[in-house]
């Protein structure tokens, strides 16, 4: 069973609504206890491959042939991410291309790195389509980022295909899709460097075939578009993070776009629907996305500053979207992010141990504080899981607090996916043990002699403190890991 469209699963059964009662009454609840129940996951170093790898964020899948491909970022100017395969049935772990920036050709000393794989993967006919994104967020040197590129590799012959540079200087931060139908695939165009910013950020479509690259209109609202739904009509379904809660399409039979504004429910709250109205909050959108029934519908969540809403949503693009009545709710699941994924019958995602606490908490942003008095770190992140089978008598299972086999717990993960045979897979920071490969951070000194870590920005406080004494990477103390668990005995 494909994880993508499971399509017998959802045409025999449908999906089931699981009420608020049907959570209440679990044997597990979404609430930290005393004496909390431990996932046992298994770790693989990647900063034994690379030192520079710093993160990762989306960049994952379960590929046809059962194994996990996946990437792990890398911010800096002389290092790019990484692109791996790993066998669950060998255990073994290939590495793809060490550094996307020479697999692309880009010349470190003109060009910033290609940093990441930060669009969803998506299989069509073999391979694997991806684009790149970034390294380095610092204005002094985003003007020399050449542009993500739109790449494929191939499962069979373990090839390479380049299709360039979507726009000269844009990233895709971040969806992709592809249309198997019709061999076109889609993309978003988004500037960094301060000269491209007025130009806003543009949906883009690349024919497979001729490689033509064809600028379908500006999409300047919100700070991003993690994923699309591509429906069964060949439709792009967009919407914005941090945007103004509107929901796009492209229609590519009129080739235009059109907006539905203000477009998804009210927002409430897990457990008992109480109404989200944090003022901090913008508007709605999905930071999770997989198209289910060939694409007729589609799963979704709303995620970190997606609107505040906490539940696991079917949207159904037939049905009446002015009166809400294309948006159907499955469940109550909590606050969630990137790290969401589709597996067999469950959709798995990664958690807070009290929810209540995690809404809002950066978790991306906390992921160097030091652990707590008994080694944890003190995210308390937990694997877990809801139901789409209304025959499943674990409607919502929480799998446990993250745990590998030496110890270690996990700072933060930012990608996620799942097969029908009960693996999950992830990839992220966890907290590193004497003799462990740790993250090595570059550290950014401005033309006014500040220095900056990965993620900030002038006007923005750092972390580090300028001087000469600093010296150009800082090691951390948590380092990228690759990490996977089997969570069949909870499904039993």
């Amino acid at each position: 069973m494909k994880n993508r469209t499971m399509n017998s699963y959802f045409k025999s059964s449908g999906i089931v609504l699981l009420f608020i009662t049907a959570f209440l009454s679990c044997k597990t609840s979404n609430k930290l206890t005393s004496q909390e129940k431990l996932c046992r996951a298994n770790t693989i170093s990647l900063n034994k491959i690379s030192p520079y790898y710093d993160g990762q964020w989306q960049g994952i899948t379960v590929a046809s042939d059962g194994a996990c491909y996946f990437g792990s970022a890398s911010h800096g100017l002389y290092h790019g991410g990484g692109f791996f395969k790993f066998d669950p049935s060998t255990k073994k772990l290939e590495v793809l291309a060490k550094d996307l920036t020479k697999l692309v050709g880009d010349d470190v000393s003109k060009n910033t790195p290609q940093g990441k794989v930060h669009s969803p993967i998506i299989e069509h006919n073999g391979n694997l389509f991806l684009a790149t994104h970034l390294a380095a967020y610092w204005d002094e040197v985003l003007d020399k980022y050449a542009g993500s590129y739109f790449l494929s590799y191939n499962l069979a012959n373990k090839k390479w295909t380049n299709y360039g540079i979507t726009k000269p200087g844009f990233s895709t931060y971040s969806a992709i899709e592809v249309d198997k139908k019709r061999n076109k695939a889609y993309l978003m165009a988004v500037p960094f460097a301060p000269k491209d910013k007025a130009e806003g950020q543009h949906l883009y479509q690349i024919d497979l075939i001729t490689r033509e690259k064809k600028d379908l209109g500006k999409l300047d609202d919100g700070k991003a578009a993690f994923y699309f739904y591509l429906d069964d009509k060949g439709k792009v379904w967009i919407t914005k993070w941090k945007g103004k809660g509107n929901l796009y399409c492209y229609d590519p039979e009129k080739d235009s776009i059109i907006t539905y504004e203000n477009a998804f429910p009210e927002p409430k709250l897990f457990p008992n629907g109480a109404p989200a109205n944090d003022p901090k909050i913008k508007g709605a959108s999905w930071t999770w996305a997989q198209p289910i029934d060939d694409g007729k519908r589609c799963l979704f969540t709303m995620g970190d500053y997606g609107g505040g809403d906490e539940r696991l949503w079917i949207f159904d693009p037939q049905k009446d979207i002015s009166s809400k009545a294309a948006f159907t709710p499955v469940a109550y699941i909590g606050n969630t992010f990137l790290s969401v994924a589709l597996g067999g019958t469950r959709v798995y995602f990664i958690q807070r141990g009290d929810n209540t606490s995690s809404r809002h908490y950066d978790t991306e942003g906390k992921r160097d504080v030091p652990a707590d008095k008994n080694g944890f770190h003190v995210n308390n992140l937990h694997l877990r899981s809801v139901a789409l089978d209304k025959n499943d008598k674990n409607p919502f299972i929480d799998h446990g607090k993250l745990i590998d086999q030496d110890g270690r717990t996990p700072a933060y993960i930012g990608s996620l996916a799942a097969d029908n045979k009960g693996n999950v897979f992830m990839s992220g920071g966890w907290l590193t043990k004497p003799g462990d490969e740790s993250t090595l951070m570059f550290l950014f000194k401005d033309s006014k002699g500040k220095i900056y870590a990965p993620l900030e920005h002038p006007g923005q406080q750092s972390n580090n403190e300028s001087g000469s004494s600093l010296s150009q990477y800082q090691k951390l103390k948590r380092g990228e890991f690759f990490s996977w668990v089997n969570v069949n005995k909870d499904l039993k």
